[in-house]
């Protein structure tokens, strides 16, 4: 086996990033109360799709919002790759074996990510953090798999980390 592998923890970005994302609630919970405060019975539905695009976006801030408070707050390393497994402190709150790991990049038409999936009964077992299962529904939408390994407070590409992954288990396509 390798050497362990260890990622610092980088969360300006994530801290800077948060406050976006919590306006972004504020924004859409505005939307909300607009819509409502618009709602007529002669109304043709435009109160309700202000009221259903401010509901988005308040879905997709408390998820991002949930990420990224998680990458500003941790102390220590976001994530370490040993013999037992892959601990992304911002994924899992215990280890995943590699055994339980099929991962890939994949580029999204703007950018890549890295994503995997967690095989039973490990999934139910490592205590996957309620904002990665909600990006996991979305993933699973696009047939993609579930979680994402976040780039996002390491300073490092999908790729970059994949490579460090690569040395303990095949990437599966």
């Amino acid at each position: 086996m390798p050497d362990p592998v260890i990622i610092e923890n980088r969360p300006l970005i994530a801290r800077l990033l948060l406050m976006f994302w919590v306006a972004e609630i504020g924004v859409g919970l505005l939307f909300v109360l607009a819509g409502a405060n618009l709602l007529r019975p002669a109304e043709n539905g435009g109160p309700i799709l202000l009221m259903v695009m401010g509901l988005v976006l308040v879905l997709a801030g408390l998820v991002m919002t949930g990420l990224c408070w998680r990458i500003a707050r941790l102390k220590g390393p976001a994530i370490e790759m040993t013999a037992a497994g892959l601990t992304d402190h911002r994924l899992a709150r215990r280890p995943i074996p590699w055994e339980a790991i099929s991962w890939k990049v994949i580029f999204n038409g703007r950018s890549y990510s890295l994503q995997l999936d967690i095989a039973e009964p490990h999934r139910k077992s490592v205590g996957v953090f309620w904002y990665q299962r909600a990006l996991g529904l979305f993933s699973r939408m696009l047939r993609q798999p579930e979680f994402n390994v976040a780039t996002l407070g390491t300073g490092l590409s999908a790729e970059e980390i994949g490579q460090r992954m690569a040395s303990y288990r095949p990437q599966v396509a």
